[in-house]
């Protein structure tokens, strides 16, 4: 059930180490130089630079001993001589034992203060920034840092966060970890970020935006077949090129058919919320199965939902004698499962969902309730695994499908060997929410996703999921068009402070 999708450049991201190796790969088999690298890096710093601040400021640029730093020597000297830039310049740790690029880049800046331009080698920032200059541009530490920051430059980027002025790093804010998206010791607060060559999986973890600030990439000429990803972020700009998710079926049941399995006694809105979702999504025909005790809640808010009632009497929860009923039904009219919404943890509905899941084709997202039968679920065939969205939250994975984690990059890799280890898809809500299909190719939302936390999205979100997946069969545009949808819903109600699950549907 999986399906492609062409991300543009931005929206895949690499770790450091993918990037050394492409950049390694690049010089040295493909047979581009690291200065020619490095040039084209600044020229594109130097234009995101000057769209942001105009031309004719003053800039302070904080260089260290590596690349960055040659980064920044670059921009600096572009600006200084096509946009007509006061370029200040203090090398942090002196000038010695710089990278190879960097003291080339020095060496050319000075033969520019020799033929009169604008620039400046500083001793020392002893003035207030805010002050004298218009921006910075963090110049100072690269991916290479595996320790706490040293003072020197923990004094340094201390001052820095304290300016009010815009902040420009390159490559990454200094101190921030570009793979893990955490701190080592303190960090610089970029307003800018402009990444080079390919965008780092790090910027997208562990609230890593509140330093990254707005990223930019700076394209460098990689040839493909020295890249490699890590993951795919997820962004609004995506929307753009997603399918359609209309039918084009000419009967209700050719497909677009969503099969639900949820709600017990005292927890119907969960079924309810899943299953006015799927409807509301384009879903050709909702079917809601049902004890006979509790149709009278769907009857009430369900109107435009097929019910089918199983078992007899008054029942309010689901037992394994129901499981014939489904599975015919099922059979009849295929399409997408969708269970586990209110659905109840008894073993009794353990049993049915298992007996159901082996006996039915396609796809199934379960969700809730039903991911407390992981054990089961990993006893079923390879095969029919493979069909399976799970779509936790963070305290379902650790209760149900026993993840261990206390940070977004243990997150991610705690859910990757998951996937690996059962060939279930997954879909592990939280800000971000992770997307890994069963072949562990991974996603990353990369906007705030706190505003679904709340009680009932869930419910909401596992509905819209099942209706396209109903739709097209295909994993990745069925859960990023749903992720997305719930976003420009929130935008629509932002100015609701009770923004809920029902302003989803």
């Amino acid at each position: 059930m999986e399906g492609q999708l062409f991300f543009p450049e931005f929206n895949r991201v690499a770790t450091p180490a993918m990037c050394r190796e492409a950049d390694r790969v690049t010089i040295e088999d493909f047979g581009i130089d690291g200065f020619t690298l490095m040039e084209i890096a600044a020229r594109h710093a130097a234009e995101i630079i000057e769209r942001e601040t105009g031309n004719h400021r003053s800039g302070l640029y904080l260089c260290g001993k590596g690349n960055n730093a040659g980064d920044a020597l670059a921009a600096g000297r572009t600006l200084s001589e096509e946009s007509g830039h006061k370029i200040n310049i203090l090398m942090v740790d002196g000038r010695d034992n710089l990278s190879a690029d960097t003291q080339h880049n020095l060496a050319l800046i000075k033969k520019l203060i020799e033929h009169g331009s604008d620039i400046h080698i500083l001793e020392s920032m002893t003035t207030d920034p805010n002050l004298d200059f218009d921006y910075i541009v963090d110049g100072l530490l690269g991916t290479g840092i595996s320790r706490d920051v040293r003072s020197l430059y923990k004094e340094i980027i201390e001052q820095v966060n304290r300016c009010s002025i815009p902040v420009f790093s390159m490559d990454l804010p200094s101190g921030l970890d570009a793979e893990k998206g955490t701190i080592h010791g303190t960090a610089v607060h970029a307003t800018h970020t402009i990444t080079f060559g390919m965008n780092k999986t790090g910027f997208y973890l562990n609230g890593a935006s509140k330093f990254t600030g707005t990223v930019h990439l700076g394209k460098l000429p990689f040839p493909g077949f020295a890249k490699e990803f890590e993951a795919s972020i997820i962004t609004p700009a995506l929307q753009d090129i997603l399918p359609s998710f209309a039918r084009k079926a000419k009967h209700k049941y050719d497909d677009g058919v969503v099969h639900i399995i949820a709600g017990s006694e005292g927890l119907t809105g969960a079924a309810i919320m899943a299953a006015k979702s799927a409807w509301q999504k384009g879903a050709g025909a909702v079917i809601l199965y049902t004890t006979r005790g509790n149709l009278p809640h769907y009857e009430k808010n369900l109107p435009q939902v097929i019910k089918v009632v199983v078992g007899d009497g008054e029942q309010n929860s689901f037992t394994p004698d129901h499981s014939k009923k489904i599975i015919e039904s099922m059979n009849q009219r295929p399409g997408v499962l969708l269970a586990g919404p209110g659905m109840g943890t008894s073993a009794e509905a353990g049993e049915l969902l298992m007996t159901v899941l082996s006996m039915i084709n396609g796809p199934a997202v379960l969700d809730a309730d039903a991911l407390c039968n992981m054990e089961a679920i990993s006893r079923l065939p390879e095969q029919r695994r493979k069909q399976l969205l799970l779509t936790p939250h963070i305290g379902e994975a650790k209760n149900y499908l026993g993840m261990n984690f206390n940070d977004d990059f243990t997150r991610l890799n705690e859910a990757n060997d998951f996937v690996k280890k059962t060939r279930c898809a997954i879909l592990l809500k939280g800000n971000p929410t992770f997307l890994i299909d069963s072949d562990s190719q991974k996603f990353i939302t990369a906007y705030d996703t706190t505003p679904f936390t709340r009680a009932g999205f869930g419910d909401v979100l596992a509905g819209t999921i099942a209706a396209n997946l109903g739709i097209n069969r295909k994993l990745h545009t069925s859960v990023i068009d749903a992720l997305l949808h719930g976003l420009k819903k929130y935008h629509q109600h932002k100015g609701d402070s009770a923004f809920g699950p029902e302003h989803l549907l």
